[in-house]
């Protein structure tokens, strides 16, 4: 059976890696003594309100604003680097990539900020895919369905012949409305059955 298929595309926190934005500031709020959960979803809503997410403010103005928004006083942009050791890859997302790229071009899809491109200097994975999109660089994210349209057009396919995998249920649902065939990342071997059910990878 031939696949429909003709991209696939991968999430990077919480999916190709793991969630190590969420692990980070959870860890950060441990050190100073705050509610983990409430301070997480803070600097979740900063990247977003500041800009930082889709490349329109410094990333010392993101450190800035939830300092402020926490009601903490350090230099939290000191701090950075235990975001950064919290991203680790997901067990066996590596060669699953491999797997695919034999068949169909792969892309990471992801509302990553500056931080990708300096794990991708500590790890060296982007040349594991055909395509990049990120929301640092493309200006949108994935609560826009234009990044959609640049992740299709990047790969030059349709969005039905496009595959995605995301952790999060409501870039799940966007990706969906965009046309694209979503689908919520419950780990490797989900995703693996549902590859080889659509005839991607044998």
């Amino acid at each position: 059976m031939e696949s429909q298929v003709k991209a696939v595309f991968f999430d990077f926190g919480g999916v190709y890696y793991t969630e190590g934005f969420r692990e980070g500031f959870f860890k950060i709020a441990e050190k100073y003594g705050i509610d983990k959960r409430i301070f997480f979803e803070t600097a979740s809503r900063i990247t977003f309100s500041s800009g930082f997410v889709r490349g329109e403010a410094p990333e010392l103005v993101f450190w800035q604003e939830l300092a402020k928004a926490a009601g903490l006083t350090p230099d939290l942009y000191e701090e950075r680097n235990i975001v950064l050791t919290a991203f680790k890859p997901f067990p066996g997302m590596a060669s699953l990539v491999a797997r695919i790229g034999e068949h169909v071009p792969v892309g990471l899809l992801t509302d990553q900020c500056n931080w990708l491109y300096e794990l991708d200097d500590r790890d060296g994975f982007l040349s594991s895919f055909d395509a990049v999109i990120s929301s640092y660089e493309e200006g949108f994210t994935k609560r826009d369905p234009e990044i959609f349209r640049i992740a299709c057009q990047r790969m030059d396919v349709l969005p039905r012949e496009a595959m995605f995998f995301d952790d999060n249920l409501g870039n799940v649902n966007n990706a969906r409305e965009f046309g694209l065939k979503a689908l919520l990342f419950e780990g490797t071997e989900q995703a693996e059955a549902i590859l080889k059910r659509e005839a991607v990878i044998e």
